[in-house]
C-alpha cells in the first residue's frame, strides 16, 4: 500500500481545534513554530486510519505534521497548512514510533585484552554508510550498540538511528551505558601478557597475569575493586592503567551500569553490589529475572530482558537435570505486574529486525501488547537516555515512525514504510497481494470463519483461514464480512441493448472489452460475473459466456465460452414441443460416443518406433529436377505480364490514389481531454449504401452513457454526430489509410484525433481477433487413431455431459419439465431448468436430475385453491436439495441482484441457501466452479467486502476485487 501524495491548496475549514500531545518540553535551543510558521519549512502532514503515539491513548483517524526532522503536531482534526504536502496511508494503516532496539549486532568490535576497558567505544566501530534496510524494513530506527562482548567492563556503548542523511544527527548518544556483565560470559577473559620491552635474558619474556572474573563471586570482588579504584582508593595498576581515570571521571557523571545477568542468583548479586555502591543500574540480558521483579522494582534499575530464542537456528541443549535452566516466557509480565520499567530485546546473537517476533514471544506469559509495543519504543528510549528525541509521536521529537499494515504486534502485519529524521527510509516492495480481515468470512458453500481472513496474490485466492500469511509489501484491507463474487446466472450486460439472438457457432468473447463505468458500478454492488446470454433462445441452442464485466485484462475476464447453449422446450404445436431438442441431445450422443471411443483407442495406441529419414539424395529423381533458374525465370514472366496489365486498366488513375473505403466496423484508439487522463474510444458503426453511417460510440470523457451516432461519408470525408450526457459530439474526419484523421469536438471543444479501424464487421466488430498462428500439418503416424473432430454445436453437449457446460431450457408446465428431464436423462445430461413455474409439483422427478432450476424473479407464488397461503418457490427447491439460482434477466439491472436475494430471505428462504445462489452453486450449474463461486485457494480473486452479513437488508458493499484488483 503506498500513500498517496498531493498538495492542498489551503486550509482546512476553520473552527477545527488544533490537539497536540502534552510531551516533554523541547531540548536547549529547540523552539515550536506556530501553524503559521510551518510552510516555510516544508510541512507534510502523513495520516492514517490508526496512530499509536505510545506516551498516550490511540489516535483513530489522525494525522502526523512534520516540519523537517520534527514533529510539531500529532492529533485528530488538525488544520493542514497551504502548501504542505500531505501523505495518506489510508484507513487501514497502523503508524507507530520507529522501533528503538535496546540491544543489536551492529558495530561490535572485537574485546580489549583487559577484564576492564571502559576507554573502548562502541561508536568509534559504527558505520554510517552500512547497510541497515534489513532493520528499517523491519521498523526498527534506532538501534544501541554495544562496545564488545565478554568482559566485566567491555566499554561504553553508544545509540545511534539506522537511516537519515545527516550524520551528526543520527547519533543520539555516543557514550551512554558502562557496558559489561557478571554473567558467564565475562568469565573467560584470557590472562593478560605484555611482553617487556627490551625483552633480555635475565629479564625473560614476562608471565601471563590471570584476569577476574572466573565465577560470581570474582565478579563482584572484581567490580569492588574498580569501583573503589574509581573513587580514589588504591590502584595497583591490575586492570590498566587507564582504567581508573576512566571510570573515576564516569563515575563521577553517574553514567548508568549495563551488566549482563542471566540467573535470579546473578541478578541480586547486581541489585545487592549496586544498592551499596549508590550507582545507577541496569540489567541486561536478565530471563531469569521474574522471581525477582519486586526486589528489582525496590532498587529503583531498569531492565532489558532478552527473548530466549535465537531465530533460524537448530535446537538448543537445554539440559536434562532436574535443576537445569529452561527458558522462561513470563519473565517481561512479571516486571511489568510489579511495575519495573524494561526494554525487551532478540537474543545478542539476533538482528534487531527480529525485534517485533521478540516482543511477541515475550507476550505469552502474559504481557498486553500494549506494554510490549511501549517494551521497544518508548521504554527502550528511556532507559537507553534517548527518550527526548525518540520511542513515541509526540511534539519537539524527531520525526521517526513507522506504517504498519496493522497492529506491529500482529504477526501477520507488515512494514508499510519507514521514516526517519521525516524523510521515507524504507517503502515496502510494490506487491500484488491484498489480505482481507474480517469478522465474518463466508466462503460460499455454507462454511462461516469467524474471524476469517483471506489472501489474494497475482489475481488468484492463495489462502484462506482465520489467519493467513502477510507477504511483504501486502496490502490489508479490513471490514466486516467477506464473501464470493456473486453470479448473474442468466443476464444480458454487454448486449447494448441487443435483442439479435445469434448463431450458435457464434463467439461471445469477440464482444468482451475492458469494463466501462456501467460494468464497474454493477460490479461495486457485489455482481463480479455474468452468464452472458441473448434475449432469447434458438431451435440450435442460443450461445452463453459466462465473463467478468468490470476485468482489467480481456484474456482473463473470459470464464467459459461457451459456458452452455439455451433452449425453449415448448413448441406453438404443443405436440411437437421437445422434438427438435431430442434430435440434437440424439447427435450429442452419438457424437460423444465418438469421441470417448476415439480416447479410448489412442489410450490402448502405442506409437510405432521412430522411422530412419529418407537419404538426401533419395529426394530426387533422375529427369525430375527442373534446370537450374527455369522456375524463376517462368515466374518474372508472369509479373511482369500481371504488372503491364495492371497499368493498363489504371491508365487514368493518378499515382497513390486510393478508392475510398467502407467505414463499416470498429474504430478504436485513446484520447485526453485535459483534465480528464487518458481514455478509450470507442466507434462502432455501419455504413448503408447511400452513405449514411449509424452507430455507436463510447468514451468515458465525452459520455458517462453509450452515445448513438449517426452521419455520413462524402468520397473520403467522414462526419458523425451525437449527444451524450457531457454535451454534443461531433466527428469530422477524413478517411486515410485505415484511420479517420480529423478533427472530434466536446461541447465546443476541440481534439486533434486519429482514430484507427481495428474490424470491418458490423456484427462482430467489438474486438479485433487474435490471429491464430499457421501451424504446419500433423504428420500422419500409422496406425494412430483420428480424432472425430470438435462440433461447435454439439461440443456444449458433449461438455455438460461431463458436469464442464449448462444446457438452459425454458418449460413451464409440469409435464412438459418431466418430459424435458427424462429425454435430457437418456443423454446422461442434468438440464438447467428456465422458467419452471410449476416444478413445486414435480420436485420427485427434479430431484438428482437436474443441475439447477432458474425461476423468474417473482419469489413467492400464490395458489388459489389453498386461499392467501403464500409459497416461496425458492426455498422449496432447495428443501428437497434441488439447487437455484438468482438472475438478472438484465444488463445494468445485474446490480440489483443483492436485493433480489435479500427480498428472498425475507420472504422465508435461509440465508445460507441464498448465498450459495448467489454464489457456489450458480458456478456448479454451469460447471465453472473452478473458477468462481467459492473462497477457496486457486480460484479466481473476486471477493466482495462488506460492512454487514452479506444479506443483512442494512448491509453495504465496501468494496469489491475482481481477479485481485479493486474495482474502483
Amino acid at each position: 500500500m503506498n500513500g498517496k501524495q498531493f498538495l492542498l491548496p489551503g486550509l482546512v475549514a476553520g473552527g477545527v481545534a488544533l490537539t497536540l500531545f502534552a510531551g516533554p518540553a523541547p531540548r536547549a535551543g529547540a523552539t515550536l513554530r506556530g501553524t503559521a510558521e510551518w510552510t516555510k519549512h516544508g510541512v507534510v502532514v502523513v495520516q492514517a486510519g490508526t496512530i499509536l503515539p505510545v506516551s498516550g491513548e490511540p489516535i483513530r483517524g489522525g494525522a502526523l505534521v512534520l516540519d523537517g526532522q520534527r514533529i510539531v503536531a500529532v492529533g485528530k482534526d488538525l488544520p493542514v497548512p497551504s502548501g504542505a504536502r500531505v501523505v495518506d496511508y489510508g484507513a487501514d494503516a497502523v503508524l507507530v514510533p520507529g522501533l528503538v532496539a535496546a540491544d543489536s549486532t551492529y558495530g561490535i568490535p572485537r574485546p580489549s585484552e583487559r577484564t576492564a576497558d571502559p576507554t573502548l567505544l562502541a561508536i568509534d566501530a559504527f558505520d554510517p554508510y552500512a547497510n541497515f534496510v534489513f532493520a528499517l524494513q523491519e521498523g526498527v530506527t534506532t538501534a544501541y550498540l554495544p562496545p564488545a562482548r565478554g568482559r566485566l567492563i567491555a566499554g561504553l556503548g553508544a545509540v545511534v538511528k539506522l537511516g537519515g542523511t545527516d550524520e551528526a544527527h543520527r547519533v543520539l548518544s555516543s557514550a551512554n551505558h558502562i557496558h559489561g556483565a557478571i554473567s558467564t560470559e565475562a568469565r573467560n577473559t584470557p590472562g593478560y601478557w605484555k611482553p617487556p620491552i627490551p625483552a633480555t635474558v635475565d629479564v625473560g619474556m614476562g608471565v601471563e597475569q590471570a584476569q577476574l572474573p572466573r565465577s560470581l563471586m570474582g565478579a563482584i570482588v572484581a567490580l569492588q575493586e574498580l569501583v573503589s579504584i574509581a573513587r580514589g582508593g588504591a590502584d595497583d595498576g591490575e586492570y590498566g592503567p587507564d582504567t581508573g581515570p576512566a571510570l573515576r571521571e564516569l563515575v563521577g557523571k553517574r553514567m548508568p551500569w549495563r551488566m549482563g545477568a542471566a540467573s535470579p542468583e546473578e541478578v541480586r548479586a547486581l541489585l545487592s553490589f549496586f544498592d551499596e555502591a549508590k550507582l545507577p543500574l541496569v540489567i541486561d540480558g536478565a530471563n531469569g529475572a521474574g522471581v525477582a521483579a519486586e526486589e528489582i522494582k525496590k532498587s529503583g534499575a531498569s531492565v532489558i530482558v532478552e527473548a530466549p530464542f535465537t531465530p533460524n537456528s537448530p535446537g538448543r541443549a537445554l539440559g536434562k537435570d532436574r535443576d537445569s535452566k529452561w527458558p522462561e516466557y513470563d519473565t517481561a509480565s512479571k516486571l511489568a505486574a510489579a511495575g519495573v520499567r524494561f526494554a525487551i530485546t532478540p537474543s545478542n546473537n539476533t538482528p534487531a529486525n527480529d525485534l517485533r517476533f521478540a516482543a511477541g514471544l515475550m507476550s505469552r506469559g502474559g504481557l498486553d501488547r500494549d506494554a510490549a509495543l511501549r517494551a521497544i519504543t518508548l521504554s527502550a528510549a528511556e532507559i537507553l537516555g534517548v527518550a527526548d528525541r525518540v520511542g513515541s509521536l509526540e511534539p519537539g521529537k524527531d520525526a521517526d515512525f513507522v506504517v504498519f499494515n496493522g497492529h506491529p504486534l500482529d504477526l501477520g502485519s507488515a512494514v508499510v514504510t519507514t521514516w526517519v529524521d521525516g524523510e521515507l527510509a524504507f517503502e515496502a516492495y510494490e506487491s500484488s497481494a491484498v489480505v482481507l480481515e474480517v469478522d465474518e468470512l463466508h466462503v460460499g458453500d455454507g462454511e462461516v470463519l469467524s474471524p476469517g481472513q483471506v489472501l489474494l496474490v497475482d489475481g488468484k485466492i492463495a489462502e484462506v483461514g482465520r489467519k493467513v500469511g502477510h507477504p511483504s509489501g501486502a496490502r490489508t484491507v479490513r471490514g466486516k464480512a467477506a464473501m464470493p463474487g456473486m453470479i448473474d446466472a442468466l443476464g444480458h450486460l454487454g448486449l447494448e441493448g441487443s435483442s439479435r439472438v445469434p448463431p450458435t457457432r457464434f463467439e461471445l468473447d469477440r464482444l468482451v472489452e475492458p469494463g466501462d463505468r456501467t460494468d464497474q458500478r454493477v460490479a461495486k454492488s457485489g455482481v463480479t460475473t455474468v452468464v452472458l446470454s441473448p434475449r432469447g433462445p434458438s431451435r440450435s441452442g442460443a450461445p452463453m459466456m459466462a465473463y467478468k464485466p468490470a476485468g482489467e485484462d480481456v484474456e482473463k475476464m473470459v470464464v467459459a465460452d461457451p459456458v452452455g447453449l439455451r433452449f425453449n422446450w415448448t413448441e406453438r404445436n404443443r405436440a411437437q414441443s421437445g422434438q427438435a431438442l431430442r434430435e440434437t441431445l440424439a447427435k450429442a450422443v452419438e457424437y460423444d460416443k465418438k469421441w470417448r471411443e476415439y480416447e479410448k483407442k489412442k489410450a490402448e495406441w502405442t506409437p510405432p518406433k521412430d522411422e530412419p529419414a529418407a537419404p538426401k539424395d533419395a529426394e530426387k529423381k533422375d529427369g525430375e529436377a527442373k534446370k537450374e533458374g527455369e522456375g524463376e525465370k517462368k515466374d518474372d514472366a508472369k509479373k511482369e505480364d500481371g504488372e503491364k496489365k495492371e497499368e493498363e486498366k489504371g491508365g487514368k488513375k493518378k499515382k497513390g490514389e486510393e478508392k475510398p473505403k467502407p467505414v463499416t466496423g470498429e474504430w478504436v484508439t485513446k484520447i485526453t481531454l485535459p483534465p480528464h487522463p487518458e481514455a478509450r474510444l470507442r466507434l462502432y458503426v455501419k455504413e448503408e449504401e447511400d452513405g449514411s453511417i449509424h452507430g455507436l460510440l463510447r468514451c468515458a470523457v465525452l459520455s458517462d452513457e453509450l452515445v448513438q451516432v449517426t452521419g455520413k461519408r462524402v468520397e473520403k470525408k467522414v462526419t458523425l454526430q451525437g449527444d451524450g450526457t457531457k454535451g454534443a459530439i461531433t466527428l469530422e474526419a477524413d478517411e486515410v489509410d485505415g484511420k479517420l484523421k480529423g478533427k472530434l469536438s466536446l461541447a465546443g471543444t476541440k481534439l486533434d484525433v486519429e482514430i484507427p479501424q481495428t474490424a470491418t464487421e458490423y456484427e462482430t466488430a467489438a474486438r479485433p481477433e487474435k490471429r491464430k498462428t499457421k501451424e504446419e500439418p500433423k504428420k500422419e503416424i500409422k496406425g494412430e487413431p483420428k480424432s472425430p473432430g470438435v462440433d461447435p454445436e454439439l461440443e456444449p453437449f458433449r461438455r455438460a455431459m461431463h458436469g464442464d457446460a449448462g444446457i438452459v431450457v425454458q418449460a413451464e408446465r409440469d409435464d412438459e419439465i418431466r418430459a424435458c428431464v427424462d429425454a435430457f436423462a437418456q443423454a446422461g445430461i442434468k438440464p438447467i431448468l428456465y422458467g419452471a413455474s410449476d416444478a413445486w409439483k414435480v420436485i420427485d422427478a427434479l430431484q438428482g436430475r437436474v443441475a439447477g432450476v432458474l425461476f423468474t424473479q417473482r419469489v413467492t407464488e400464490v395458489d388459489p385453491e389453498q386461499g392467501a397461503k403464500k409459497r416461496n418457490r425458492y426455498q422449496e427447491l432447495v428443501n428437497a436439495g434441488i439447487p437455484v439460482a438468482f438472475h438478472s434477466a438484465a444488463e445494468e439491472g445485474a446490480a440489483d441482484l443483492p436485493l433480489m436475494a435479500v427480498y428472498a430471505v425475507s420472504q422465508g428462504m435461509s440465508p445460507e441457501a441464498a448465498l450459495r445462489a448467489l454464489t457456489s452453486d450458480a458456478a456448479s450449474m454451469f460447471g465453472i466452479a473452478d473458477r468462481v463461486g467459492l473462497l477457496v485457494p486457486g480460484l479466481d480473486a473476486d471477493v466482495v467486502l462488506l460492512d454487514g452479513s452479506p444479506l443483512d437488508p442494512a448491509s453495504s458493499v465496501l468494496r469489491v476485487f475482481v481477479q485481485g484488483h479493486e474495482v474502483r
